[in-house]
């Protein structure tokens, strides 16, 4: 039982860390690729070495290839790769898992993920969280209730629980989702002086 429960904790710490570890080794790596390949290069044309080349033209490729694999065929080439990927094991748990968490909060999937910020009513206190989705509950005796699923964030933001609320108990209100990503990365700091409830 307590093998079970330590290997059961294992596993769900590597299903947080592998995915953020692997984000951040593959920043660094196509940095460190960026910054190598352009340091020189800006030194050939004009001479002198430019402090930040690395880091625009890094910020560069990482926009243009959200322009160029978002639609049109190169989108569809990517989502023939990805679906190899998926078929690998481990690395398709990998890459899924992180591509789902990215994608709540920025991309073409970011609407579909988080719908709105919220603060949901939980048992002893109020926490913000994000709106993504809800159904109709329907009980033995025929009654419906709305619920709505919520993301609280407990580590920043790749960390949460989903909890499952009666609609009452989720207070929509006038931020946005970016707002909300701004409100918990400063730790409650950036919050409005006033947030109206919807």
């Amino acid at each position: 039982m307590i093998s079970r429960t330590l290997r059961n904790k294992f596993v769900a710490g590597l299903v947080v860390l592998v995915p953020i570890v692997i984000t951040v080794q593959a920043l660094r790596w196509l940095f460190a690729l960026v910054d190598g390949l352009a340091q020189p290069l800006a030194q050939y044309i004009l001479g002198v070495p430019i402090p930040g080349i690395g880091f625009l033209t890094t910020v560069a490729i990482v926009f243009l290839a959200g322009f160029l694999f978002s639609e049109g065929p190169l989108r569809k080439l990517l989502e023939l790769v990805e679906a190899k990927l998926e078929d690998v094991p481990l690395i398709g748990t990998v890459y899924g898992t992180a591509k789902k968490v990215l994608a709540g909060f920025g991309g073409t999937e970011a609407e579909r993920a988080f719908q709105r910020f919220v603060l949901a009513r939980l048992p002893g206190r109020t926490s913000p969280g994000f709106l993504t989705g809800s159904f109709e509950l329907t009980s033995r005796d025929g009654q419906s209730t709305r619920m709505c699923t919520v993301y609280v964030p407990t580590n920043h933001l790749y960390v949460g629980d989903v909890v499952i609320l009666p609609v009452e108990d989720v207070i929509e209100t006038d931020l946005s989702v970016e707002d909300g990503v701004s409100l918990i990365l400063s730790a409650g700091a950036s919050v409005p002086a006033k947030v109206d409830a919807r």
